[in-house]
């Protein structure tokens, strides 16, 4: 190809360029930068928005003071202890081992449960009592805390041992004594003085009780002069 040729296509290239060429109309200038400042402000302030929720999550997420995740609604919650029923039938607190009393349930004595512990054949209402000062008598004629007690397997190994364990004095038990009147006192493990022998006694379940010195005797410093002497009682029980 001639040095003329490629001469003419290079002047041919060059007014096509000069004719097509040309700045944009200022109008659409304008609206392009407007655009490019709108996309730029727009991208930034999502930039902005995500930089801020990705900052709340990472302090919640460290934050070990912030408030506990709900438990789920049927996680039941912890339920307020209820206070201990006071039980006729519940012993004093005692070591594991017990007296066998078989024999006395056999025999129809009211073991375990709220009774009046009455003076047996004497034709009146005449059963143990807590009188004032915890002096413990058989004097009592009325249903009430102070007659209410329960006769319970004592903490030894011997058979037909039992504590007297008025149910409206937890705790405490009737204590013997060499003279007359008894007394009430709080409850001791073995204590011979609040171990009473329950000993068959006839029928029907009437019985005696041997306490630490001999067989109880109801007499005048238990009961009225009338009906002192007697030894033989029954359990009779309270909700009767």
């Amino acid at each position: 190809m001639s040095d003329d040729r490629i001469q003419q296509g290079l002047d041919a290239y060059a007014d096509h360029l000069q004719r097509t060429a040309g700045l944009a109309p200022a109008g659409e200038v304008r609206r392009r930068a407007a655009r490019r400042r709108r996309n730029r402000a727009a991208g930034a302030a999502f930039a902005a928005v995500l930089i801020s929720a990705v900052g709340i999550g990472t302090a919640l997420a460290r934050d070990p003071g912030g408030p506990p995740t709900p438990a789920a609604s049927g996680t039941p919650g912890p339920s307020a202890s209820a206070p201990p029923s006071t039980s006729a039938s519940a012993p004093p607190k005692r070591g594991t081992k017990s007296s066998n009393v078989s024999q006395l349930r056999e025999l129809g004595v009211d073991l375990e449960t709220g009774v009046l512990i009455d003076v047996a054949d004497d034709g009146v209402d005449l059963w143990m009592q807590v009188g004032p000062g915890d002096v413990v008598d058989f004097t009592g004629a009325a249903k009430d805390a102070s007659t209410e007690m329960s006769l319970v397997p004592a903490p030894v190994t011997a058979r037909n041992r039992v504590v007297i364990a008025p149910p409206a004095r937890p705790g405490s038990c009737v204590t013997d004594t060499p003279q007359a009147p008894l007394v009430l006192q709080p409850c001791r493990d073995g204590d011979p003085a609040q171990t009473w022998g329950v000993v068959p006694a006839g029928d029907s379940g009437q019985f005696q009780l041997q306490g630490q010195f001999g067989i109880l005797t109801v007499d005048q410093g238990l009961v009225d002069a009338d009906q002192s002497g007697r030894t033989g009682l029954q359990t009779i029980p309270f909700n009767r």
